[in-house]
């Protein structure tokens, strides 16, 4: 490497180190970005020891400014410490890997020696950090005493001969011990030093990214993915107990109206935790106890109960409004910025699920802003926007259920001809759906199919295609005789005829295969080819289908069975006319 290259690279990680030793309150989620990039650690490589000796210096020396998530995210890249004041959470996400220093040492980096960074601190700051620990649990004279020496002169001199970090360790400590003082003490001290009201933020912010991380794997664990469904439930566990501890309990307390968006995040998040538990482990006693005291502690107003699940209906309806509202508004204003960052991210032909972690994330990072809260967006308020993309001239999205796509870039054509303008007409909403089993002709005649356990009509209206249910299989509750638009229909009975379609069509897309269109076939006709793999040029060039079979003459189809129940005159019975369209949580100013 040439010496200005060299320049280049120490110029540019010196900026990084500066604006981290600058910079006031949180790191932005930016600077965290560049931080973790991988290609940052290829510069400290080449930029050589002395120039990654200083950036790690700085590093260090700025880590406390760190939510704790993204603490233990630097200190699983580079050779630093989380913040001894977070050691506490360090439980929630520590999976018995290596530490900091063998994941230092095994990226070939040098040690970083905290404890020279630091400087020494006085003999009243130690005396003090010394007797916090051992006050007893419930206020007494103890604690008095110890209160007494915050406001002695000698201790404000101390604290300003230290250096940040110093201090930001030390009331890391007094706030993780203020349960041990009277609520008096306690508000004197956060309204007196700047620094614990700094801390008491960032512990709040810090438990609610851990319960988001929860949540996010939740979500994997549900969709079958590789996090283990008894590790959702030991980490959940941990999660309850520590909201639910003195320390936490004693800083959310502290949480002023200047804090509100924390205070919000974090009962956003603890609700929705709740809410998933409710549902999903509700046989579990430990989480069950739990969870009535996490609802009581920040849910229950005085005169009114508790109102948890009134309160997150309405801040979920509300998120979601605020969502649509600005996600179509740039869309507006900015469509070719969005269209191409949307094209990155959605391959034409690949199903993904609008709920997994990282596409919600990009989607409300693109569409708002990465500050808007995750986990409350709705799959349907996804899709409201992303079919809006086609009415300010951008691409049409194919939406089902909770998966999406881009359509292919070649068109897809189905395995069997179409009989009438209604079997074309369902060919082409076959486009915008996955691939169900084929569809059958029943014995009705035309316009009438079998759907799994169903018997439906389809029929134009105009240029829309509708759809009836007719009947269900025997021993199936009769679903509603409603008309709705094709696509609706399948929306509505798909899953519940097919329930693993969607997750079937994401899985075939990561193998880079894609089913033909849904045929159109006889009972008895023989089974179609499986689907062919695409070639590894990626989606957007799907293979050509073999030629549909040719036309039987009439008459030579085996007859389909209907499943209509028998009608007065018995079996073939004329079908029925199809319808027409038709001050701690919760506070009272927050209810």
């Amino acid at each position: 490497h040439d010496a200005l290259q060299v320049k280049s690279i120490n110029d540019f990680t010196d900026s990084l180190a500066k604006a981290l030793s600058e910079g006031e309150g949180t790191p932005s989620k930016e600077l965290t970005r560049e931080l973790l990039a991988e290609g940052l650690r290829r510069a400290l490589e080449i930029g050589g020891d002395v120039a990654k000796k200083r950036f790690l210096e700085a590093l260090a020396a700025n880590i406390h400014k760190f939510a704790l998530q993204e603490q233990y995210s630097l200190s699983r890249v580079y050779p630093v410490e989380i913040s001894s004041e977070y050691s506490n959470l360090s439980s929630f996400f520590t999976d018995g890997g290596p530490g900091a220093e063998d994941a230092g040492s095994a990226r070939g980096l040098p040690a970083v020696d905290n404890a020279t960074i630091a400087t020494a601190e006085p003999a009243a700051m130690s005396e003090l950090r010394r007797r916090l620990p051992s006050l007893p649990p419930k206020p007494g004279a103890g604690a008095d005493e110890l209160m007494n020496r915050f406001r002695e002169l000698q201790t404000s001199q101390a604290l300003q001969a230290v250096d940040a970090r110093t201090r930001a360790s030390f009331f890391g400590e007094v706030r993780l011990n203020l349960f041990r003082f009277t609520d008096l003490a306690q508000k004197e001290l956060v309204d007196v030093f700047p620094e614990l009201k700094a801390e008491v933020v960032r512990l709040v912010d810090s438990m609610t990214q851990e319960i988001a991380v929860w949540l996010d794997e939740e979500r994997i664990a549900s969709q079958g993915g590789q996090v283990p469904q008894a590790s959702v439930v030991s980490k959940l566990r941990s999660l309850f107990q520590a909201v639910l501890s003195a320390p936490f309990l004693a800083t959310f307390r502290h949480l002023g109206a200047g804090e509100k968006r924390a205070k919000e995040a974090f009962l956003l998040k603890i609700a929705l935790c709740l809410k998933i538990c409710a549902k999903q482990f509700g046989e579990m006693t430990e989480l069950v106890e739990l969870s009535g005291q996490l609802r009581r502690s920040f849910f229950y107003v005085e005169g009114y109960g508790e109102l948890m699940e009134e309160w997150l209906q309405n801040r979920v309806k509300t998120l979601n409004e605020e969502f649509v509202q600005r996600a179509a508004a740039k869309l507006g204003a900015n469509l070719a910025a969005v269209l191409a960052r949307l094209r990155q991210q959605f391959l034409p032909g690949r199903w993904l699920f609008l709920s997994d972690p990282k596409v919600e994330a990009d989607l409300i990072t693109l569409l708002v802003d990465d500050a808007f809260p995750r986990h409350v967006v709705t799959v349907e308020s996804f899709k409201q926007v992303l079919q809006k993309v086609r009415s300010f001239g951008g691409d049409d999205f194919h939406c089902y259920r909770d998966v999406v796509r881009l359509p292919p870039r070649v068109q897809q054509h189905p395995l069997t001809i179409p009989r009438d303008m209604v079997e074309t007409a369902l060919f082409e909403v076959f486009r915008r759906l996955p691939a169900f089993p084929s569809i059958t002709r029943a014995a009705a005649g035309p316009g009438h199919f079998l759907f799994g356990r169903l018997e439906v009509i389809f029929q134009l209206q105009g240029t829309e295609l509708m759809a009836q249910v007719v009947s269900a299989a025997p021993g199936m509750a009769s679903p509603p005789q409603e008309l709705v638009k094709a696509l609706d229909f399948f929306e509505k009975f798909g899953p519940q005829e097919f329930p693993t379609i969607a997750a079937e069509a994401v899985k075939a897309s990561e193998s880079f295969q894609a089913s033909p269109l849904t045929a159109i076939q006889d009972l008895g006709a023989p089974a179609l080819p499986p689907p062919v793999p695409l070639s590894q040029q990626g989606f957007g060039a799907f293979p050509q289908m073999p030629p549909p079979p040719p036309m039987a003459a009439p008459g030579s189809f085996a007859k389909a069975t209907s499943f209509r129940p028998p009608a007065p005159g018995g079996y073939g019975a004329p079908a029925p006319p199809l319808m027409p369209t038709a001050k701690f949580g919760l506070e009272d100013d927050e209810i």
